[in-house]
């Protein structure tokens, strides 16, 4: 954890530069939202491959993230990317235990956006890949940032998101009305759940936290023909079930 928090330094320029003073924005850039006293502060978007709003296949490529194309190498990133090489395969090994389809639907979409990638000469994408050890395709990291009800426009309602919390603040709650659910969100918690299907919210809290979002792109996976797997299902750790048995 303490690495995690400590490697987002890396990004203090381009998380600072993303507090906004209007709601123009959108709510992840809202001032409104984040802890002042906070000694970071920002929310920033990453991916190796996604579509702008409006745009998919198949007449649209997707494109790599602003803050990881070539010749921004500077703003810490890439840097950031690459020493959370370990993080993310943990977080992967994760997912493949609680949704293996969405593992294996997940990696396979990133092999072969590698090869679109190399197809197209498509320099920025092609440079970015190799370091991007997750199978989710884009990731969003909001700091000292609270949320207000809201469902994810970004996911697939079958999918797992991955929502992890990491710093050092008083006890915080995680709320999913739809389910009448209340979790407490202690630092160090790791939610997988459908982003996209289920409203949820966190609040304001003193101290700092971080909150790391991943997500896959369901027309990503369509551009490179891998089939959108279906939501969770208990058979699928049947085998897992049967050799602990």
């Amino acid at each position: 954890q303490k690495n995690v928090w400590d490697s987002l330094n890396l990004l203090r320029a381009p998380l600072e530069e993303s507090v906004k003073k209007s709601r123009n924005h959108g709510w992840r850039n809202d001032r409104a939202l984040f802890q002042e006293t906070g000694d970071l502060l920002g929310s920033i978007d990453l991916s190796p491959g996604w579509y702008q709003q409006g745009r998919g296949p198949p007449n649209f490529h997707p494109k790599v993230s602003r803050l990881l194309k070539s010749g921004w190498e500077r703003n810490g990133a890439w840097q950031w990317v690459n020493e959370m090489c370990e993080f993310h395969a943990l977080l992967s090994g994760m997912l493949a235990i609680i949704h293996p389809r969405m593992y294996t639907s997940g990696r396979e979409a990133r092999i072969h956006l590698e090869m679109e990638a190399k197809r197209r000469k498509d320099v920025d994408m092609a440079s970015i890949l190799p370091s991007w050890n997750s199978v989710y395709n884009s990731m969003s990291i909001m700091v000292n940032c609270a949320t207000p009800y809201h469902t994810d426009i970004n996911g697939w309602e079958q999918w797992l998101d991955m929502l992890v919390t990491v710093g050092n603040y008083p006890p915080l709650d995680f709320v999913v009305p739809t389910l009448n659910l209340q979790f407490r969100y202690n630092p160090g918690t790791v939610i997988a759940m459908s982003g996209s299907a289920l409203e949820h919210r966190v609040g304001h809290t003193n101290g700092n936290r971080a909150c790391l979002a991943y997500y896959m792109w369901h027309n990503v996976h369509q551009l490179v023909a891998v089939q959108l797997c279906p939501q969770p299902n208990l058979t699928d750790l049947e085998p897992l079930i049967n050799v602990n048995s």
